[in-house]
């Protein structure tokens, strides 16, 4: 597969772009926010950091759903940190600051975590890099949650069974088995549990529309301007001929979440 090749730079135009209604355009799922409250029942304090936190609508989830949390909201984009900002004030939350660093060197101290959050952000991160800094982040006995797509689930996916040339832009993604060797390469950390989740969408070809149009999933600003069109166009098509409705289209999501504890 031939790699396709982004700058740092474009990720952060593109998220800049879309930072203002990139709540909007995502689907935010509940059911690993309720597992890492299940994993974490009985903590009487939880300090912890989103990385990659975006424009913070899973950092909302968690303080809806876990008591006492103190979190370290970082991003490397000034845009999505103040979306976050504003959204969690909104909800009358104080207890949380927000950092702008790349994920590989977060400028928090060395044994000063209970636990890391990355929610559909990893593979926009080094990930040797990044769990070695983690490693050292966090106290003993300490849990990495990582909510992520493998690269087999983006290809049953809507966008990945429909729209030309999205699996072969989109590869950042890993599978399972790489990510478990790649912790190999980091002996503090071992895997303690792999949960898969599986969600039946619906949603209409319009909006399916808006949402590539929007940058719904990063993906999209991988293409350039006309071959995304004529790349959209085809997508439409294949919606039409697949579905009896384009008012109607279903297909289910995968996501896995993969705790990673310090021993």
């Amino acid at each position: 597969m031939e790699k396709v090749t982004n700058t740092s730079q474009d990720m952060h135009e593109h998220f800049s772009r879309v930072a203002a209604a990139y709540n909007d355009i995502r689907t935010t799922d509940l059911e690993p926010i309720l597992s890492i409250k299940d994993t974490l029942n009985g903590l009487p304090r939880i300090n912890a950091a989103d990385i990659g936190c975006g424009a913070g609508r899973y950092c909302l989830k968690l303080f809806q759903y876990l008591d006492n949390l103190h979190l370290t909201c970082i991003d490397f984009n000034e845009a999505m940190l103040e979306v976050t900002s504003g959204c969690l004030q909104a909800a009358g939350i104080t207890n949380f600051r927000t950092i702008k660093s790349l994920a590989e060197s977060v400028p928090l101290a060395d044994n000063s975590m209970d636990c890391i959050f990355s929610f559909n952000a990893i593979h926009h991160f080094d990930f040797v890099r990044f769990m070695e800094k983690m490693s050292r982040v966090l106290k003993s006995g300490g849990r990495i949650f990582i909510y992520t797509r493998l690269r087999s689930q983006n290809a049953r996916n809507i966008w990945g069974r429909h729209f030309p040339l999205f699996l072969e832009k989109e590869n950042r993604l890993h599978e399972l088995h790489e990510i478990e060797e790649m912790l190999k390469l980091i002996p503090p950390l071992v895997v303690e549990s792999v949960k898969r989740f599986r969600y039946w969408r619906n949603s209409t070809l319009s909006r399916l529309v808006n949402q590539a149009r929007n940058g719904h999933y990063s993906t999209f600003s991988l293409y350039r301007r006309d071959e995304f069109e004529a790349a959209l166009q085809v997508f439409c098509d294949n919606i039409i001929d697949n579905f009896s409705s384009s008012e109607k289209v279903g297909w289910f999501d995968e996501n896995v979440l993969l705790v990673v504890r310090k021993m």
